[in-house]
């Protein structure tokens, strides 16, 4: 299993790699989509000045990690793209791939797949999870038009990613392991994951609540209930949200975690583990591309799988959270 990290600069690339990671992913925003659509529109699922700033740094980036023996992947990921847009896409991608190196695009909206496979056949395509890959049909459909890889979105569980990985066949799959989470069903999802104001991030709303019937009262053991499932909503936005974007005491990054689940998603034939955070500190990802090492590690060791989930919770020395049950990706 390749460990899949993000990559935000050029300056990155040296210790991610020396620490484990495989494969980076990233994003770029030329300033001609910007001037063309404004920074309100997204060639990416991030804010256009998250990625690379330049054509010319993630050239030097790409460089540098081939000199690892290291892909890089950029993401056009965001849900859909207008037909004039794609014109605009097809010349990035292009571009990236026989001028700068870059060894596949990340890709959700179906119609832009099917345009790179046949204006660009030597670009490699992986499927998005914001593209909703949830059953053998979708499956199916991806390996129609040809893909290289299938990242799975986060709702997926364990039992479902083992079907999926045999109804793909030679088709990679792709599964997320730690950081940022999303509380709904990112793939139908309009926004961003954690956007300042989107109600799936917020845990300070005051509600207020009414009957069906305009003439009923509600009652406080009704009320009381209904503040009770409030709370339990509150404190899972809290674990999905990276425990309100904290670090435990020893710096590690606190937040969505898939680190237990690790033995079955490699029984299950999974090829690639992601790690989330384009937009996170450099120390936050060479903290979780450690720990992601470590527990591999772990894993080449022993074959017994209550061992390593042992060595899992050691490792985020986080008993509580874990216990929680909140914090796991793969329950």
């Amino acid at each position: 299993m390749n460990i899949l990290a993000p990559l935000g600069a050029y300056s990155e690339v040296e210790m991610l790699a020396e620490n484990g990671a495989n494969e980076f992913y990233c994003g770029i925003t030329p300033t001609e989509w910007i001037d063309r659509y404004s920074p309100g529109v997204w060639l990416n699922r991030r804010n256009p000045y998250a990625g690379f700033p330049s054509f010319q740094e993630l050239k030097k980036a790409v460089e540098a990690s081939h000199s690892y023996g290291i892909p890089v992947f950029v993401t056009l990921n965001a849900p859909y793209y207008i037909d004039d847009q794609y014109p605009l896409l097809l010349d990035l991608v292009k571009y990236c791939s026989r001028e700068i190196g870059v060894d596949a695009f990340i890709i959700s909206d179906i119609g832009l797949m099917t345009a790179v496979k046949e204006q660009i056949p030597d670009a490699k395509i992986h499927v998005s999870s914001l593209a909703a890959s949830m059953n053998e049909g979708s499956i199916e459909l991806y390996k129609e038009i040809g893909v290289d890889r299938i990242v799975l979105p986060r709702s997926v569980q364990l039992d479902e990613i083992t079907a999926l990985k045999k109804a793909a066949g030679e088709i990679e799959i792709e599964v997320f392991l730690l950081n940022d989470g999303c509380v709904y069903e990112e793939s139908f999802c309009m926004t961003t994951h954690n956007r300042v104001s989107a109600f799936c991030s917020q845990i300070q709303w005051d509600y207020q609540y009414f009957s069906a019937n305009g003439n009923k009262q509600i009652k406080d053991l009704e009320k009381d209930k209904l503040d009770a499932q409030i709370n339990d909503y509150r404190e899972y936005v809290w674990f999905v949200n990276d425990c309100g974007g904290k670090v435990a005491n020893d710096g590690l990054p606190l937040g969505p975690c898939g680190l237990c689940a690790l033995p079955k998603l490699k029984e299950a034939g999974v090829d690639s583990l992601k790690i989330v955070g384009r937009e996170g500190a450099a120390y936050r990802k060479i903290a979780s591309v450690q720990m992601v090492k470590a527990v591999i590690a772990k894993m080449e060791l022993t074959k017994n799988q209550s061992k390593v989930i042992e060595a899992c919770k050691e490792i985020r020395n986080q008993p509580q959270f874990c216990e929680s049950g909140l914090m796991c990706y793969y329950r």
